[in-house]
């Protein structure tokens, strides 16, 4: 019936299908009250999508997923954390943060130290995989 290579192509997809996360009600009601950050989200989604049709590889796109914790929106890319949004000013491991910044992935559970620009400002500097390197 099934060739091991094809059989193990098959179960991994199964398998990456089902530990996709999906935006749940908790962000989804943020996005409607936040309309700077649904936008910036859209924004990203739209540049992401035509890269990859221009990449000619529309099957590999993926829309972002929100997550929102107390300090910080995650924002996911499959099973990857693409970056993170500040949803405070504060301090960041000795770096001070506004609201709005854009932060890059340290791990996939906390943001690396210094801001990549804001997306309140406009100044956000972001790319397809991720916010940019300082």
């Amino acid at each position: 019936m099934f060739g091991n290579m094809e059989f193990y192509s098959y179960i991994y997809i199964v398998i990456k299908k089902s530990i996709m996360r999906t935006t749940n009600q908790k962000a989804l009601d943020y996005l409607n009250n936040n309309p700077i950050v649904a936008n910036f989200i859209e924004k990203v989604n739209a540049e992401r999508k035509s890269y990859y049709e221009k990449a000619n590889m529309p099957n590999q796109y993926q829309p972002l997923v929100v997550e929102v914790g107390n300090k910080f929106i995650r924002i996911w890319h499959g099973t990857s954390c693409w970056g993170f949004i500040s949803r405070v000013d504060g301090d960041l491991k000795g770096s001070p943060i506004k609201k709005g910044d854009l932060l890059k992935a340290a791990t996939w559970k906390a943001p690396a130290k210094h801001a990549r620009g804001n997306i309140i400002d406009g100044t956000a500097k972001y790319g397809v995989y991720g916010p940019e390197y300082l």
